[in-house]
């Protein structure tokens, strides 16, 4: 049986030392995942909800309305939010979540708010959440053409835009993830600097916002 010298059993312990300190150093440096009911989860989730509904109406603009400067828009809001949408689809897989609700009530994650109180006030007009289009208001944008179409969609997007904007932000101040608070800020930002640009767009076709709900 070979003897290992003094020197060789410093260098073994010493050895386990390092990979012992490695694994602490690494467990520490993966975060655990959120849990279902977690606002990292309900966020992506919802967000992901409510950007598809603004991508199938940019993608609605691009085919109807009669203006380059909308139609440029319209992309710049299919690429985006397309971007952001697919981004947090795969942090809920990777967190082995499932895309849809699976059953939970949208919203869940902004229980006792004033922002999920007006989300349960829209839910009775039709709305699945903050801002979003009804069915009926989808069906009339695929129907209209021209000045008509464009100021119709350059307000329900505006709508649109101004209830992501709220979640957006309770997800940035209350996320646990840092993936999800930085992507929820960077969809803040751009829902503002696009919903001012909306609202210029109205103002030059001689209309104004939709009321608030």
């Amino acid at each position: 049986m070979r003897h290992l010298t003094a020197r060789q059993v410093l260098l073994a312990v010493a050895g386990l030392l390092a990979a012992l300190l490695l694994g602490v150093l690494l467990g520490r440096a993966l975060p655990t995942a959120p849990g279902a009911n977690s606002v990292d989860v309900g966020f992506s989730r919802d967000m992901s909800t409510h950007h598809a509904q603004a991508v199938s109406m940019a993608y609605t603009a691009l085919q109807r309305a009669p203006s380059e400067q909308v139609r440029q828009l319209a992309v710049d809001i299919a690429s985006t939010q397309g971007n952001q949408m697919g981004r947090m689809q795969q942090l809920l897989l990777t967190w082995d979540q499932p895309l849809a609700s699976a059953g939970r009530p949208v919203m869940a994650w902004m229980a006792g708010t004033d922002l999920h109180a007006r989300h349960e006030a829209e839910l009775e007009e039709g709305r699945t959440m903050p801002g979003m289009a009804t069915a009926a208001e989808m069906a009339r944008l695929g129907q209209e053409s021209g000045q008509a179409f464009e100021v119709d969609f350059l307000q329900l997007m505006l709508r649109h835009h101004a209830g992501g904007l709220d979640m957006a932000r309770y997800g940035a101040e209350h996320a646990t993830t840092d993936d999800v608070r930085d992507l929820a800020a960077a969809i803040a930002s751009s829902q503002q600097a696009e919903g001012r640009l909306l609202t210029s767009y109205l103002s030059e076709r001689g209309a104004a916002p939709l009321p608030a709900p």
